[in-house]
C-alpha cells in the first residue's frame, strides 16, 4: 500500500516522538478492493496529548476534535486526518462506549464491527489482519469480530452497518446467523439519533444496488423499523439510478407504498431527522409527476419550473416507474442554460400596475407567455404586451 505524502509526513512525526502510526480501516479495506480512498484514518499508540505535541513539533496543525474517544484530527496541505489512540471498551450500553487506552493493536482491533473493517497498513505497506478480514474481503464476505449478538449489543447501530456493508462490499446473502441477530434485535434501532440512522441508510442507498439488501433488511423485519409500510425493494435495481443520491431513491421507494405518501414522507423525515432542505426534496419528488414523453418546449418549461436537479430527479423516478427511456432528456437538461425571466413586479408598477396579488397573477401570465415562446421574447416585447393586458 503506497503511503502519501502528507500522510508519510504525520506518521513521520509520530514515529519521531517515540510513537507507532498506521493507516486503519476504510482506507486499507478499499484499497484491497482496488476502490478510491477518500479519507485516511490513522491509529498511533501515543496518547492524545502526546500526538497534539508530536504534531505541533513538526508544525503540523493539530485540534482536539474527540479527545473524549481520542481522537486528534490533524490537518496539512489543506487536508484532514483523524489520528486515534489505540483503545479498548470498558463498557457499552447499545449506545455509546466508554474506553480506556492501551498499547495493544489487536486490543484496538477487536472492538472494531467487522473483520474487514479491523485492517492495519504501517507507510511501508505492510498489512496487519488479525482477525481474517483479507480473507472475507477476497470471498466478499461480512463477518462480525466474535460473537456477532456481542458486539450488536455494544452498538445497536451496528445492525444497520451490517446491512450497509453487506450492499457495499459483499456478493451472496448475509448469514442466517447475522440476519435472526439483527432481526432480534432490530426493536432498538428507535433508540438511536435520527442522524446516526439517516447517516448509515443513505450510505446504504448510495450504494449502486441496494435494492438486494434493503430486501434482506426487509425479510428481517429490520426496513420496518425505519419505513414502517410495505415498499417494493425490487424497484431500485433500475440503471436510471445508478449515480442517483440517497433522496431519491428514498422517494422512490416511498412512491411504492400503497399508503398516504405524503403522510409516510413526513414520518420518515421526523424519524431520520432530515435538514430542512432535505425534507422539501423529499415532499416535492413524493407529490409530483411528469410524463415520460415530453416535446422539448414542455422539456425546458418543466427545467425552468423545477430547475435542473428536481427536474432530473423526477424525470429519473417517473421514468423506472413507467419504464421509459429518459436519457434523452436528462442529456438535454444537462446542456439546456435555464434564461432568466427578463421581466420584475417594478417593471410592471412602472407601466400603471397596482402592487397585490392581481401584479403576481399578470407577472405569471407574462411568464408563461414568454416560456411558450420558447424564451425569445425580449423585455421590451414584454412590456408591450404587458401594457394590453392593462
Amino acid at each position: 500500500m503506497q503511503v502519501d505524502y502528507e500522510t508519510s509526513l504525520i506518521i513521520d512525526a509520530i514515529e519521531e516522538f517515540g510513537g507507532e502510526a498506521r493507516l486503519v480501516g476504510g482506507c486499507v479495506r478499499d484499497f484491497i478492493l482496488q476502490r478510491d480512498i477518500h479519507d485516511i484514518d490513522l491509529a498511533t499508540d501515543l496518547l492524545p496529548g502526546q500526538v497534539i505535541e508530536a504534531l505541533k513539533l513538526c508544525n503540523i496543525k493539530a485540534i482536539p476534535t474527540g479527545l473524549k474517544h481520542g481522537t486528534i484530527t490533524a490537518v496539512l496541505n489543506q487536508r484532514s486526518f483523524e489520528i486515534t489512540t489505540l483503545r479498548h471498551d470498558v463498557k457499552c450500553d447499545g449506545r455509546h462506549a466508554k474506553v480506556e487506552f492501551t498499547n495493544n493493536w489487536q486490543a484496538d482491533a477487536s472492538r472494531r464491527d467487522f473483520t474487514f473493517n479491523a485492517l492495519y497498513a504501517d507507510k511501508h505497506g505492510s498489512v496487519y489482519d488479525y482477525f481474517s478480514g483479507i480473507e472475507d474481503l477476497k470471498v466478499r464476505r461480512l463477518n462480525f469480530i466474535g460473537n456477532a449478538e456481542d458486539r450488536i449489543k455494544e452498538d445497536y447501530l451496528r445492525i444497520l452497518r451490517a446491512f450497509r456493508f453487506h450492499a457495499k462490499i459483499c456478493v451472496g446473502n448475509l448469514s442466517d446467523e447475522i440476519l435472526n441477530v439483527c432481526k432480534k434485535h432490530s426493536h432498538m434501532i428507535q433508540n438511536l439519533s435520527g442522524e446516526r440512522i439517516r447517516d448509515e441508510i443513505f450510505k446504504l442507498l448510495e450504494c449502486d444496488d441496494p435494492a438486494p439488501t434493503l430486501k434482506s433488511m426487509q425479510k428481517s423485519g429490520v426496513l420496518q423499523k425505519i419505513i414502517p409500510k410495505e415498499v417494493k425493494c425490487e424497484i431500485l435495481s433500475s440503471t436510471l439510478l445508478f449515480g442517483a443520491d440517497a433522496l431519491v431513491k428514498l422517494a422512490l421507494l416511498l412512491r411504492t407504498t400503497e399508503n398516504d405518501k405524503l403522510s409516510l414522507g413526513e414520518y420518515v423525515n421526523k424519524f431520520l431527522r432530515l435538514s430542512n432542505k432535505q425534507k422539501k426534496k423529499l415532499l416535492f419528488l413524493l407529490s409530483n409527476n411528469i410524463g415520460t414523453e415530453l416535446s422539448e418546449k414542455e422539456q425546458k418549461k418543466y427545467i425552468s419550473l423545477f430547475g435542473r436537479e428536481l427536474y432530473c430527479d423526477l424525470v429519473r423516478i417517473c421514468g423506472v416507474e413507467s419504464g421509459a427511456n429518459v436519457d434523452e432528456y436528462i442529456s438535454f437538461a444537462e446542456v439546456f442554460d435555464i434564461p432568466k425571466f427578463p421581466l420584475s413586479g417594478d417593471d410592471l408598477i412602472n407601466i400603471g400596475y397596482q402592487p397585490g396579488k392581481s401584479l403576481g397573477k399578470s407577472l405569471e401570465l407574462l411568464r408563461q407567455h414568454w416560456e411558450d415562446n420558447s424564451y425569445s421574447l425580449t423585455k421590451e416585447e414584454l412590456v408591450l404586451c404587458a401594457k394590453s393586458l392593462l
